[in-house]
C-alpha cells in the first residue's frame, strides 16, 4: 500500500505539481482507504517527501563517493548518478524543480546537503582547471537547470545515455 501510495504521488505531483493534488485523489488512484493514508503519511507532504528523501540521499551518497575519483572521472561519475536516478526515480527528479517556496521548507536540509556535495566535487574540477566556464558555482546553475531538461529530450532515443553523456560533459569540461 505504502508503494501504491508513492507511485501514484509521484505521478500526480510529476504531472499536476504539488498544490493542486488531494490526499483525496491520491487514495483514489492507490486505491486505499483514508486511514490507510494517514497511517502511513501524515500529509500530501510527508508523501513528497517519502519520494523525494530516496532521491536526496541517492544523489548525497553517491556523489560524496566520487571524491576519491579522479577529477575527470568524478564529473563522469555525477554524470552517471544522473542517467541512474533518471532509470530508477524518474518521478522523483521530474518532481524537484515543481517543489514551491512553501513545500521547499521540506526539503531545505537535503537540498543544502546536495548541494554541498555537488559544489565540493565541482570545486576540485575548478581547481584542476577543466570546467568549461571556470567556476563551480555557475556550473552547479548549468547542472540544475540543465541535466533533467536534457534527459528529458533524450528519453525513448535509443541513444539517450551517450547523447546525455556527451552534451553534460560539453556543457561542464574544456575540449582537451
Amino acid at each position: 500500500m505504502r508503494a501504491s501510495l508513492l507511485a501514484a504521488g509521484a505521478r500526480q505531483f510529476a504531472s499536476r505539481g504539488i498544490g493542486p493534488v488531494s490526499v483525496e485523489e491520491l487514495i483514489a488512484e492507490a486505491d486505499v482507504s483514508r486511514a490507510t493514508f494517514y497511517g502511513l503519511f501524515s500529509s500530501k507532504y510527508s508523501l513528497l517527501e517519502g519520494i523525494l528523501n530516496p532521491v536526496f540521499d541517492i544523489a548525497i551518497r553517491s556523489i560524496r563517493e566520487l571524491s576519491s575519483r579522479p577529477t575527470e572521472d568524478a564529473v563522469d561519475g555525477l554524470i552517471d548518478v544522473y542517467l541512474s536516478l533518471w532509470d530508477t526515480h524518474r518521478d522523483g527528479l521530474l518532481l524537484i524543480p515543481l517543489v514551491d517556496q512553501e513545500t521547499f521548507r521540506h526539503f531545505e536540509p537535503q537540498h543544502r546537503a546536495l548541494h554541498s556535495a555537488l559544489l565540493e566535487l565541482l570545486g576540485r574540477v575548478e581547481r584542476s582547471e577543466l570546467l568549461r566556464n571556470g567556476s563551480a558555482p555557475y556550473s552547479l546553475k548549468v547542472i540544475a537547470r540543465t541535466a533533467v531538461q536534457l534527459l528529458r529530450v533524450y528519453d525513448g532515443h535509443p541513444a539517450a545515455a551517450a547523447l546525455f553523456r556527451d552534451a553534460m560533459r560539453g556543457l561542464l569540461l574544456r575540449a582537451h
